[in-house]
């Protein structure tokens, strides 16, 4: 994270595209740009990659568990909008504490609907989020036990079109775990999913995670087969701790399972493991190089790919272009006619050109 707050809130841009745009911690409106007080966010900037599916040189070294909000962190059937009413489920900040201190980091990924439906806005759910945060934090004894939020304000079904469309972000879709995998270097392997409904696991599944499915009610479908199923949160803790718990260690501190080393005998386990630190340390300028690389790649692709106002214009001036040449053709009887329209046809041609420059560096 960069400065002295905590990354906070993250939803993804409307066009899949775009650069960061960072939300407030608190009481700023939607929009404005970032300031120094304020968390360091991100949106999404292009389609997600699978980070589950990169070779394990590639993957990222922490482990993680994502969190659904409503009915899992806190009590709500409802569009939640007012953090007056923001109430912790029983053992959320325990459990919580227990999970930051095994050495997990905690990110929170909801849909949030509502705000598609038009019952609250975005600076809402920053509100409400915050307030998950600070009521944790007091209860636990604990500062900055969440380290980020993720939501998706978007809907198929949306009363307002801006928000009418089904994102990639939007649970059972598994965007906003792969983001976070991404931005915050995660091994989704090691990581874990906490939800009370199917699109929870479904998410968890799809994004190469393990899965908790906490629920009182009848056994889930058999499409939904969450990897254990407990009755309360604090028994999802338990669970996860009971199963393989991560060693907070640093990025170079990480044991790679390395494809060249030779295990034959103890010897070479010995050697690897006295050798693997450095060769972790060294193998992270590269892998971040590639992350980096395939992004720039990504962006600029997708990029190429849209059809921008500038493009339009280019095309335009390219017609009129040919048009002023085609006049100036018709006028080979006449040398000064000739010349004029062959100019002016070039200068569009130039402009043209000019357009296409301007888009490219944009």
């Amino acid at each position: 994270m960069k400065g002295p707050f905590r990354d906070f809130h993250h939803r993804p841009a409307a066009s899949g595209t775009g650069r960061g745009n960072a939300q407030p911690r608190a009481g700023a409106e939607r929009g404005k740009p970032p300031a120094a007080n304020r968390a360091n966010t991100a949106r999404l900037r292009n389609p997600p990659s699978p980070e589950s599916r990169l070779p394990d040189i590639l993957r990222g070294v922490e482990a993680a568990v994502f969190l659904d909000r409503d009915n899992t962190l806190i009590a709500n059937d409802d569009d939640l909008g007012d953090p007056e009413q923001v109430r912790l489920k029983d053992g959320v900040p325990e459990g919580l504490k227990t999970l930051r201190e095994a050495g997990y980091r905690l990110v929170v990924v909801t849909n949030q609907g509502g705000v598609a439906r038009g019952n609250l806005t975005e600076h809402d759910v920053d509100a409400v989020h915050q307030r998950i945060a600070m009521l944790a934090d007091e209860a636990a004894a604990q500062p900055n036990l969440i380290d980020r939020f993720y939501y998706c304000p978007y809907h198929p079904d949306a009363v307002l079109e801006e928000y009418r469309r089904d994102h990639p972000w939007r649970k059972p879709h598994p965007g906003m775990l792969l983001q976070a995998a991404r931005d915050m270097d995660l091994d989704l392997a090691r990581c874990w999913m906490i939800g009370d409904q199917a699109r929870d696991i479904e998410a968890g599944h799809a994004a190469g995670c393990r899965t908790v499915l906490v629920s009182n009610d009848e056994p889930s479908p058999d499409n939904v087969r969450p990897t254990t199923t407990v009755k309360a949160f604090a028994q999802a803790v338990g669970a996860i701790i009971d199963s393989d718990p991560p060693t907070p260690l640093p990025h170079a501190d990480h044991e790679w399972n390395d494809p060249l080393d030779e295990p034959d005998s103890h010897a070479a386990d010995d050697s690897r493991t006295e050798n693997r630190p450095d060769a972790a340390a060294n193998r992270e300028p590269l892998r971040r190089a590639i992350h980096e690389l395939t992004d720039e790649l990504r962006t600029e692709r997708l990029r190429r790919a849209e059809f921008t106002g500038m493009r339009l214009a280019a095309g335009l001036c390219q017609l009129f272009a040919f048009l002023l040449a085609l006049l100036g053709l018709l006028q080979l009887g006449s040398t000064d006619a000739f010349l004029k329209w062959m100019i002016g046809a070039a200068l569009v041609q130039l402009l043209t050109i000019a357009i296409l420059l301007l888009d490219l560096k944009g």
